[in-house]
């Protein structure tokens, strides 16, 4: 017992801790602060107790540096409670200059909190930044690397970035706790002036970095090199140097080379993996070799061929039960093996056609697996990778075979699950199975909410006109398929386009329908006369049926209805009499909008010039409009 209060007392000696009853007025500030019963009290409290401060801080000269750092203390823990602090901000930096640790700790934080963005007060204190830098006190520099990361700004950024740097450049022997301070300084201000970063200069000292044994340097060092590949102010082929020793820390840790106290639920080093293998995401596949290629697929097969037991997931608990301590260590494992697992795909990914065919192969099993997870989280990402996944066609044959899932995806409560399951089936869609796909999105389109509905039509649209065969294959199908285009340059089947139009109206955008009457109207290349009769006389039928019917269309509908009844209404059938063509028409004309107005009103003037019968009704019309 006694060497460990001599311990104590050392520690408090070598950090400036003077006694142990520490700062005794602090807390009984915080124990009055506590003990209030109601708002107002701890208010008048607290109003009390900065009147008193501000007296003591009106005569400086009465003041230690035990008094200052005191009422700094005491400062900060209103700020914190939320009351503004609008004085001692002098006293804070004049703490950041003084000879104690436990004087310079309350400067540097109270300038941290409070000043943060008054430039003018932090830029005084950017002397004593860089004195403790350079003093030799390791505990001096690390607070003032600490303050430095914490508010960054332009004023450090101008006067500091140099320094910092020349700490990791040159090559005194800093230990890696400073090192790793340093390093994410340095991110911090090149994010706000990255102007004093060369790479001729940097990437071989980052390499080296990159060989170093201690994680928490390697984690400092990657989220710094990974800051400026996002940054994106230099080619990647300017850090070429980094990739072979962060390929081959990376192939350290895979096989299990990390101190134990670095491991988080026995997973190596979670965080400083997931950057390693994002760093090599940015640079082009052409920059690696073939050595450094298989060595990445040696890597990814063993990332992704771990016992699936490693990464389930926890079951959730039951209703009113708390998780075991079992099952949220399980959860955290599982959480670690899969942000891994996940990045590894990425990087797959990344590699193309360079990646193994059995890696591929794996990750698609792993994917589909996730895909039933009951996590919603993993079902996520799952659907979300595979979609990058399947932007290879190769990787196809491995996917096609959870098409039903993803389909059922589609039916997940969770919105953006459904999606990304929207987007997968999207990239999966060929011409072999496009059919079964549009059919189940459309079957989906009419019970789904607003929010996906507009993505669902545009991809339907897409999707039916980018694999239909060819336009003479829209005579051939049956009427109740239909023959029609949508947005682009193929076919679409007039039963998608109308099934949209009449499942969600107020998704269809303008586009689908002035798309439509392009190629009805016979603006396409490649039909023959008969076929584009028979696209016509279908169209036209099918506006018909739609007008008639019992329910009243979607002004988007009567807009199309309207203009094909116009243009093409004299090539339905004989038993369908000019009078039934214009009543189809003028029964909807009151409730359209003022644009479907006159293109009803145009349909009729063109019925009329088609049959001198309708005289009668259209002038009747007309008149009826006028008045």
């Amino acid at each position: 017992m006694k060497n460990v209060k001599a311990a104590m007392r050392g520690a408090q000696e070598t950090l400036g801790f003077d006694s142990p009853s520490y700062m005794k007025g602090l807390q009984v500030f915080i124990a009055d602060i506590r003990n209030c019963q109601t708002k107002e009290q701890e208010q008048q409290r607290v109003e009390k107790e900065l009147s008193k401060i501000r007296l003591k801080f009106a005569n400086p000269k009465s003041l230690s540096g035990y008094d200052k750092k005191k009422y700094v203390w005491k400062l900060l823990y209103a700020y914190m409670l939320g009351y503004e602090i609008d004085f001692g901000h002098f006293q804070a930096v004049e703490l950041c200059s003084a000879s104690k640790f436990s004087e310079k700790t309350a400067g540097y934080l109270a300038t941290s909190l409070l000043l943060a963005d008054n430039n003018d007060m932090v830029r005084m204190i950017v002397n004593s930044v860089k004195t403790d830098m350079a003093s030799g006190n390791e505990h001096m520099a690390a607070l003032a690397l600490n303050t430095v990361a914490n508010i960054g700004g332009p004023e450090f950024a101008d006067n500091l970035f140099a320094d910092i740097s020349k700490m990791l450049l040159s090559q005194s022997a800093l230990s890696p706790y400073i090192k790793r301070k340093a390093c994410i300084c340095l991110l911090r201000l090149y994010r706000k002036e990255n102007d004093g970063l060369q790479p001729e200069v940097w990437q071989k000292k980052l390499a080296t970095m990159f060989l170093e044994r201690d994680i928490g340097l390697l984690t400092s060092a990657s989220g710094f090199m990974l800051g400026i590949l996002e940054m994106g102010k230099f080619p990647v082929q300017a850090w070429a140097e980094v990739v072979p020793p962060v390929c081959e820390c990376l192939a350290g840790l895979v096989q299990g080379d990390c101190p134990e106290y670095y491991e988080y639920y026995r997973v190596p080093a979670p965080w400083l993996q997931t950057k390693l293998l994002r760093i090599l995401q940015f640079f082009p596949v052409v920059m690696f070799d073939a050595e450094l290629l298989h060595r990445l697929n040696v890597m990814l097969q063993t990332i992704l061929a771990k016992p699936s037991s490693q990464r389930s997931p926890a079951p959730p608990p039951g209703p009113g039960k708390k998780r075991s301590k079992v099952d949220a260590e399980r959860q955290n494992r599982s959480n670690a093996e899969h942000a891994i697992l996940f990045e590894a795909m990425n990087l797959m990914i990344h590699l193309e056609d360079t990646a193994d065919p059995e890696t591929m192969r794996t990750a698609a099993g792993l994917l589909g697996i996730f895909l039933s997870s009951t996590d919603p989280n993993i079902r996520y990402l799952g659907l979300e990778t595979m979609a990058r996944l399947a932007t290879n066609l190769s990787t196809h044959e491995y996917l096609d075979r959870y098409k039903n899932q993803i389909l059922d995806k589609m039916h997940e409560t969770d919105i953006s699950i459904r999606r990304q399951a929207l987007n997968l089936l999207y990239a999966l869609c060929r011409p072999e199975n496009w059919q079964q796909i549009v059919d189940e999105l459309l079957e989906i389109l009419g019970a789904s909410d607003t929010l996906l509905q507009e993505e669902l039509v545009l991809k339907i649209a897409i999707l039916a006109e980018k694999n239909a065969p060819n336009f003479g294959w829209y005579v051939d199908v049956p009427p109740l398929l239909g023959i029609i285009l949508g947005l682009g340059v193929g076919g679409v089947r007039s039963q998608v386009v109308f099934k949209m139009l009449e499942s969600a109206p107020d998704a269809v955008a303008d586009d689908v329908w002035y798309r439509v009457v392009q190629v009805v109207t016979g603006f396409e290349d490649g039909l023959a006369e008969s076929e584009k009769h028979g696209l016509q006389r279908h169209a036209a039928s099918k506006a018909y049926q739609n007008l008639t019917s019992q329910r009243a269309p979607h002004d988007t509908l009567l807009r199309l209805g309207a203009y094909l009844m116009g243009e093409f209404g004299h090539l339905l059938p004989q038993s369908v009499m000019p009078r039934a063509k214009f009543e189809a028409l003028h029964r909807h004309f009151q409730r359209g909008s003022q644009q479907t107005k006159a293109i009803v009103l145009l349909a009729c003037v063109k019925l009329l010039n088609a049959n001198d019968a309708l005289k009668g009704d259209v002038v009747s019309f007309l008149k009826e409009i006028q008045d």
